[in-house]
Order: C-alpha cells, then sequence, then structure tokens
C-alpha cells in the first residue's frame, strides 16, 4: 500500500475494482451456458472449421456458430479467450482474432486436442490492473520530473508558437501554444472542436523539433483515429498492441507488421517455420531445440522491436498496453499526449508519466468519465476531473460538427461559449447527395414523445438490463422513413443507454450502427436516433439521469437529432425538463398521438 495518501487512495481503488469485476466474472461463468451466451461471457455451441499454423509458433483456429444459434457480440476480437468442449474436460487459452456473424479465428500457442462442439468463453485477464497497481507503488517510492504536478494538479507554462500551429483557429492555436512546453497541460475539447486536429498540429511541432511523442488514449478506437490522422500529416506511426483490434487502415502501422516487414523479418519467420515443423513432438530432444528456437526468436523480436521503435515519430497505443510494455532499453520518449483523458482512470495515467518528461492531457469533462464497474469507487473521477475542479484549462470554441440547433441542445453545458463554424450552422440531412425533402429530414431535430402511451420499459431477466418494446416500434418507424427518404444506412445510428435495447435493436436494424451511449462516445453520424427506454410511473431515470451520458447522446448528430422517449417520466430530472424547453422553443416536438406515429400504438 503507498504511503502517500492520494496514491493509497488510487491503490485500494483499484483492488475494490479488480475484486468487484472478479465477482462478477465467477457470478457469470455459474450460470446455465444459454445465459452464459445471453450475458455476452460466452459464444457456442461452435464448430471447428479449420486448424492450421499460424506463424511463429502459434495456431489458429477457425470456428463457426452451429446453424440457427443467435450470434452475440460479447466477445470481441483481441479478448483473451477460453474454448471449452461442451460437455467434456480440459480447456485452451487463446486470444481472438475475429469475431463477425458468428465466425470466430482465435491464436494461440498450443495444440487442440480436445473434439467439439466448443463453448468459446471470455477469459478475465488483470494484468493491466496489476500493472497499474506497480505504478502505482513505484510513483510511491520514487521521484520523476511529473510525480509532484500529477499530486498537484499543477497545470500550464509559458506559451509558445510554432508554425505547425499556422492552420489552427485562434483557441485551438491558444491551447496548443499553452501545451507545447509545459511539464503538465490539459486542453478541454467539446464536442466537433477539433481535438484531433490540434493533437495532431502538436505532434508535428514536437517531432519538427526532433522529439518523438508517445501517443495515448484509452481506447483501441481513438488511437486509431489519431494513428490514421498522424500518418496523414507525414508522421511515421508506430502502433502498439495486438492487431486484431486495429482498424484495416492502420493494421501496416503495428509493430508486428513492421518488424515482419523489417530487416529482422525473414530471419524471424524463418525462426517461426521451424518451431511450427516441431508440432506437437513432446521428446527431449524436440523439446530442447523447441526452447532454443523460442529463445532466439524473442532476441531477435527484442531487437527488431526496439528498432522499429526507434524509427517511429509517434508510438501510438492504448494506456493498457503501454502499461504492460517492458520500455528498458527504448529510446527516449519525451512528451506524451493523452486523447480522451477524461475516460481513463488516474492509475492509467501515472502507469505512463515515469516514461516522459512531459505530458498533456486532452479531453472533455463534460462527456462520459471512465468506466467502472463498481458503484461509488474513486476511479469514476478521471485525473482530467481534477485538472478541471483546479485550474481553468484552455478550451477549444468552434465546432465544425453540428447544426446550430443540435448545438443549442448543449449550449447550457459549455456556457454558451461555443460557436458552430458557417459550414455546419444551417447542415440538413435533406442537403445530403440523394436525399428527399420530407418533414423528417427538413429538420435539424426532433424529440418524438410518448407520454401516456403505456410504453412502459422492461427488464431482461437474466441481464438485468432495460429495454422498451414500444420505444423500439418508433425507432424503427424513424429509421425506415429516412431510408425512404433516401438517407444511408451508413449515415444513420441508433444509441440507447441499456444493452438489451441495444441488442434488440440490432435484430431489427441490421444495417444501422446501433451502439449504446457509452460505446457511441467519440463518434458522430450525419442523423442519430437515441432511445432513452425508461418509462415508468416512479419517474426513476437510473443512470440516464448522468448529464454527461446525456451530453454524449446529444452532440453526435451532424444534420439531425432524433430522441424518442416518454417526456413524463425523464422531464423529472431538471437537466431533461430544460432540454425539452429547448425542443419546444424549436417546435420540434411530436407526440405518437399525432399523425404519422399514432398508427403505431396498440
Amino acid at each position: 500500500m503507498p504511503k502517500n495518501p492520494h496514491l493509497a487512495v488510487l491503490d485500494a481503488a483499484l483492488a475494490a475494482e479488480a475484486a468487484f469485476v472478479r465477482a462478477e466474472h465467477e457470478r457469470q461463468q455459474g450460470l446455465r451456458f444459454p445465459d452464459r451466451v445471453i450475458v455476452g461471457l460466452s459464444a457456442g455451441p461452435l464448430d471447428l472449421l479449420d486448424d492450421r499454423p499460424g506463424g511463429w509458433g502459434r495456431r489458429r483456429l477457425e470456428l463457426r456458430l452451429q446453424r440457427g444459434v443467435p450470434w452475440h457480440d460479447g466477445i470481441r476480437p483481441g479478448d483473451p479467450v477460453r474454448l471449452l468442449p461442451l460437455g467434456g474436460e480440459g480447456w485452451l487459452d487463446a486470444i481472438c482474432d475475429l469475431a463477425e456473424d458468428g465466425d470466430y479465428e482465435i491464436v494461440t500457442t498450443r495444440s487442440l486436442s480436445m473434439t467439439g462442439p466448443f463453448e468459446l468463453q471470455a477469459r478475465l485477464d488483470q494484468r493491466t490492473t496489476e500493472r497499474y497497481r506497480k505504478a502505482l507503488a513505484a510513483a510511491d517510492l520514487h521521484g520523476f520530473l511529473l510525480k509532484q504536478p500529477l499530486l498537484d494538479a499543477d497545470v500550464g507554462g509559458d506559451p509558445v508558437d510554432h508554425p505547425a500551429f499556422a492552420e489552427l483557429e485562434a483557441s485551438q492555436r491558444s491551447a496548443a501554444a499553452t501545451a507545447l512546453d509545459a511539464p503538465l497541460a490539459g486542453i478541454h475539447g467539446p464536442p466537433g472542436t477539433g481535438k484531433t486536429h490540434t493533437i495532431v498540429a502538436l505532434l508535428q511541432a514536437w517531432t519538427q523539433r526532433g522529439e518523438r511523442v508517445l501517443a495515448l488514449a484509452d481506447s483501441n478506437a481513438a488511437v486509431d483515429h489519431l494513428a490514421e490522422r498522424a500518418s496523414a500529416a507525414g508522421l511515421r506511426v508506430l502502433r502498439l498492441g495486438h492487431p486484431a483490434r486495429f482498424r484495416p487502415a492502420v493494421e501496416s502501422m503495428g509493430l508486428e507488421a513492421r518488424v515482419r516487414a523489417g530487416l529482422l523479418g525473414p530471419a524471424l519467420d524463418a525462426l517461426g517455420r521451424d518451431l511450427d515443423k516441431l508440432g506437437g513432438d513432446r521428446s527431449r530432444a524436440a523439446g530442447g531445440e523447441r526452447k532454443r528456437l523460442a529463445y532466439e526468436r524473442r532476441r531477435l523480436l527484442d531487437q527488431a522491436r526496439r528498432d522499429e521503435i526507434d524509427r517511429a515519430d509517434v508510438v501510438a497505443s492504448t494506456l493498457g498496453t503501454f502499461a504492460r510494455q517492458d520500455t528498458d532499453g527504448w529510446p527516449p520518449l519525451p512528451v506524451a499526449i493523452v486523447d480522451e483523458a477524461t475516460q481513463a482512470i488516474e492509475p492509467a495515467i501515472w502507469a505512463a508519466a515515469p516514461s516522459v518528461e512531459r505530458l498533456v492531457l486532452v479531453g472533455d469533462p463534460e462527456q462520459l468519465g471512465p468506466v467502472v464497474k463498481q458503484p461509488g469507487n474513486p476511479l469514476e473521477r478521471s485525473l482530467m476531473q481534477r485538472l478541471v475542479a483546479t485550474a481553468d484549462l484552455p478550451m477549444l470554441r468552434v465546432q465544425r460538427r453540428m447544426n446550430r440547433s443540435i448545438q443549442a441542445l448543449v449550449d447550457d453545458v459549455y456556457s454558451g461559449e461555443l460557436t458552430p463554424h458557417p459550414a455546419v450552422a444551417d447542415a440538413l440531412a435533406q442537403d445530403l447527395a440523394g436525399v428527399a425533402p420530407t418533414p423528417l429530414t427538413g429538420r435539424p431535430t426532433l424529440w418524438l414523445d410518448h407520454a401516456g402511451a403505456d410504453f412502459a420499459e422492461e427488464r431482461d431477466p437474466v441481464t438485468a438490463s432495460l429495454h422498451n418494446p414500444g420505444e423500439r416500434r418508433l425507432v424503427v418507424a424513424v429509421v425506415q422513413q429516412l431510408r425512404d427518404a433516401g438517407v444511408p444506412a451508413e449515415s444513420i445510428a441508433v444509441v440507447a443507454p441499456y444493452s438489451a435495447q441495444v441488442q434488440r435493436l440490432r435484430l431489427e436494424l441490421p444495417d444501422i450502427d446501433v451502439n449504446t451511449v457509452n460505446a457511441f462516445q467519440g463518434r458522430e453520424r450525419d442523423v442519430v436516433v437515441c432511445s432513452w427506454v425508461r418509462s415508468n410511473e416512479s419517474g426513476d431515470l437510473g443512470f440516464v439521469a448522468d448529464g454527461r451520458r446525456l451530453t454524449v447522446a446529444l452532440s453526435r448528430a451532424r444534420c439531425l437529432h432524433v430522441s424518442v422517449g416518454d417526456s413524463a417520466t425523464l422531464a423529472s430530472h431538471p437537466r431533461f425538463a430544460s432540454l425539452l424547453e429547448i425542443f419546444a422553443a424549436q417546435d420540434a416536438i411530436d407526440s405518437v398521438w399525432s399523425a404519422p406515429w399514432n398508427a403505431l400504438l396498440p
């Protein structure tokens, strides 16, 4: 346990979160197999389609759900998994490399000795938490340049302009100049204000001065986005992490891909082939040869990785992946920048901070914070939120995403300081290519109200998540109207706060991007339809009352935002009450009791 009071609180919070997650995982493992599938812990029954060499001494197994079995996306590429025979004994640990429409590919270092059908189960991996706790213990014992600024939340420095900032607008340029040389800096970036544009300008400024940069974020999606934008700006980006979690556009930037294409790639491939030839031979001679080959491969691989890091301008990684790296022997990384900083738990920042001399955090404290499973855990408060509480961070003020009426839905959150760029201020869905003008596509906002229609919320008996069948009918009808008007499916997103509603809507809208509000943070679409789900006599909103979740949901759309909800339930919360007043002022409230929506009443 660290002696420093702040670090001790973080360490205890990590331990409590780990115990909570472990208990929930064990609870789910104790469910019946069909219920394990429903909650997303498992997939199956699965048949084995192929078992082949996966390169560098690994095996690649291809599996498919049996006919008629519904697919659940609880297991995703990059997840650690365990393959078990249904009704049999034994297991095989692996990494999921593909999960798509019932097809799975997993990569393992062991040979398969079981027969199917199989269950694929998500494996609990708490190594990142362990590394975070070790980082806190090390920070408690040792000094480093950023230790005291992090403890004191001491941000800022003298502004320094740079030619790389020439194309930034005024608020972006001011924020970048403040961050360029500060030991610890923060930039407040509301939705659509060009956070990534500002980050890339900083990356260019640092690299032009000969400094290698560590670009971090909490999610793989955010890291991929940074990597793409930095690469497009002419920077050499090296992406750390498991390739299964990368977008296709950044696969060639991955460390493994760069190593394969590098000078030592052919030698590593040859060693991998030699390991594959040994197969399942368990003789003493084969064991000795396998050990020698594995040692030589590991030695060459470490050298190849150091060479690639040395050649990179920007090393891009999730915070969790970076925490698991052995950075001994790495070339210096003078500065790190963290995007989505409000979504990162504070110990993740402490794990990265000793490796750098300067640190810049970029995010929006008005949007969702870290994903923490244990209610009330101190980890719910990010380091970025601590900075905002003690300092006036520079804020980006010109948003280039939303129609001005959509921006009005969140104006109060940002004290009216946002300005819509002229290019987006009056954008409508009917302006999109091939889209016809209709009462829906010709407006920027709509609240579709089903108060009094008895579209009550329901609780899923297995997951305990909420869904609303009547509200789903309205959402499907809205999407159908949009599609009939010519709005492309890829221009539409549907979001809901509850996973049970999301899972059901995905079945009803298979061509539409449907996600939880949490999962959609950081993303945008021309049209966003939000299903609020809650409809009850007591006015209970649960976590829907979280103002940050509401801000995220309201700020994803460019041209049209549609909220579907029960005003009688939701208006019991002051923020929703104010929001409904804004919709009313925009003449943007339709009732399910009016045409054409009344056709959907029971």
